[in-house]
């Protein structure tokens, strides 16, 4: 099986799972396992008319669809432009399916930060993806063994006092 197949068929899973869950709609379900139908070698950037013309619903329904996939982490998307005749135009994004835990739980945040400030105009997307760098680099230094952070700042107990918590967990 080759890894395009491997992450086609793990992605289907997952919104499988989330249809089951009642998480998703048939119509949400049907745009994500139409999504990955596009995945090939060079990529994944079907423009949301091809989309809908595959799976035969409305381009506004995929692109709720796909709205439903950026918030549940499921897929995240990037702009891609391109040059014509000295100035630059939008074309098709490119979707990458998100398949581990962690890169979901990222873009999922991502797309949430984008939500909330959407009324802000200075948000913009290039300063979502250098916050998500910045996460990313946190991300790093925090797994080096370096130091580990602590979920409510600086503990007030002991350590000895941990020890005892934790030994009195075991009793009960």
């Amino acid at each position: 099986m080759s890894r395009h197949a491997s992450v086609k068929a793990a992605f289907r899973e997952q919104v499988l799972g989330l249809y089951f869950d009642h998480k998703l709609k048939p119509s949400e379900k049907s745009v994500l396992m139409t999504l990955a139908t596009f995945l090939g070698a060079d990529g994944l950037y079907p423009s949301h008319e091809a989309i809908a013309r595959a799976c035969r619903y409305s381009v506004r329904t995929v692109i709720r669809a796909l709205e439903r996939g950026y918030e549940l982490g499921l897929i995240e998307r990037t702009h891609r432009r391109k040059r014509v005749e000295g100035r630059w135009v939008r074309t098709s994004n490119t979707y990458r399916l998100l398949i581990k835990a962690a890169d979901q739980v990222r873009a999922a945040g991502k797309h949430m930060a984008r939500a909330i400030f959407r009324g802000v105009r200075v948000l913009s997307d290039r300063m979502t993806q250098k916050a998500s760098r910045d996460i990313s680099i946190e991300e790093k230094r925090l797994l080096s063994g370096r130091r580990y952070p602590e979920p409510h700042g600086p503990s007030q107990l002991s350590p000895g006092e941990w020890v005892e918590i934790i030994k009195s967990w075991e009793t009960t």
